[in-house]
């Protein structure tokens, strides 16, 4: 069950809604989602958080845009934005993988964090606050450079967002150019379309040389794991407690830091919903019995682990080997991966 607590971020209630469209025009997309996998679906409190943090992001965008122009060149507003996500989502331009995944892995970090603290009776995050007063200098800025970035990413009623510079640097440069491009319409009957033009472009490039992967959540969340990990602070412990806490960004990043393998991959293993991934990503780790076993007592439901039992079973019996095989099989170039699962040689192995 959800907890009641994670907030839903819905821009209007059922009742509100415009009134839907009837007849033949729906029927090719109730097709697909009438005969999608329920249990793949995203549920009503995924898709409008999901739905709330796009809004905030292409908006965020637009308004920077605008700002970049003279004055009175176009006005900021909440309804032009909104005609903006409007026209990006008709055209698909916002149906990409690396947007939407990013999307949906702080959804999910979301609900397991507020699933995770309910658990607990408290809000605060105890692990990172801690922190900051680590005797290691360098550690308590990293924590607390983290914290503030967490805070940055926190709207005024307490919604969770998805930032600018948490998005890959492929991905901005679409997204900004097809906001841009969106803006272009409200411009050129003003000035023309050479002169749009011109100054769309300057102001989309005065943007993107402000983003900055170095200040996301997951580098951020890599830099202060290291720094732990140096002073020789990355134990089992700390990893079990910030479990417990639901810091699962937290605890992504340090399994991938003991085990050798990028962050994005022990992120996508944690979040796999599959009890064998996440098993073998804990035995990679070096991860002790009592620490995964009380991870799955406290936080393996929100993991998507049905049965817990089998799930240490299957981290018990093991093997060196197994484990190796694993781990090579994730530090290997995605590409190899993906051709690999297309020509049907990955024997079932996870290419995402």
């Amino acid at each position: 069950m959800m907890p009641e607590e994670w907030p839903i971020a819905a821009a209007a209630a059922d009742e509100n809604a415009p009134a839907r469209p009837v007849g033949r025009d729906r029927l090719s997309t109730v097709r697909i989602d009438f005969f999608l996998d329920p249990g793949a679906r995203l549920t009503e409190q995924e898709r409008a958080l999901m739905t709330a943090m796009l809004r905030c992001l292409v908006g965020d965008i637009a308004d920077e845009i605008r700002a970049a122009l003279p004055n009175g060149a176009t006005a900021a507003n909440d309804e032009g934005n909104l005609a903006i996500i409007d026209a990006l989502t008709s055209a698909r331009l916002l149906d990409r993988l690396g947007l939407v995944r990013g999307l949906l892995r702080r959804a999910d970090e979301e609900r397991m964090a507020t699933g995770a603290k309910a658990r607990i009776g408290r809000r605060d995050a105890r692990v990172i606050q801690g922190l900051v007063s680590h005797s290691d200098g360098a550690v308590a800025a990293a924590a607390m450079a983290l914290i503030i970035a967490r805070g940055r990413r926190r709207d005024r009623f307490g919604q969770c967002l998805l930032h600018f510079d948490d998005l890959p640097r492929e991905e901005v440069r679409a997204l900004v150019n097809s906001v841009a491009a969106a803006l272009r319409a409200d411009l050129t009957p003003r000035m023309g379309k050479a002169e749009a033009d011109r100054l769309l472009s300057a102001a989309t490039a005065q943007l993107l040389a402000s983003h900055d992967s170095g200040s996301s959540l997951e580098n951020l969340t890599a830099t202060l794991v290291r720094l732990l990990d140096e002073e020789g602070d990355l134990d089992d412990e700390r990893i079990g407690a910030a479990g417990i806490e639901g810091e699962m960004n937290f605890i992504a990043h340090a399994l991938a830091r003991r085990s050798g393998i990028a962050g994005d991959t022990a992120l996508d293993e944690l979040f796999s919903g599959d009890s064998n991934s996440v098993m073998t990503l804990l035995r990679m780790a070096g991860v002790g019995r009592e620490t995964a076993a009380g991870l799955l007592a406290g936080i393996g439901d929100l993991l998507g682990i049905a049965d817990p039992g089998q799930a240490i079973a299957r981290f018990d019996s093991m093997s060196d080997a197994d484990v190796a095989d694993a781990l090579s099989w994730l530090t290997a170039d995605p590409a190899y991966k993906q051709a690999a699962a297309a020509l049907g040689t990955n024997d079932g192995q996870r290419t995402l």
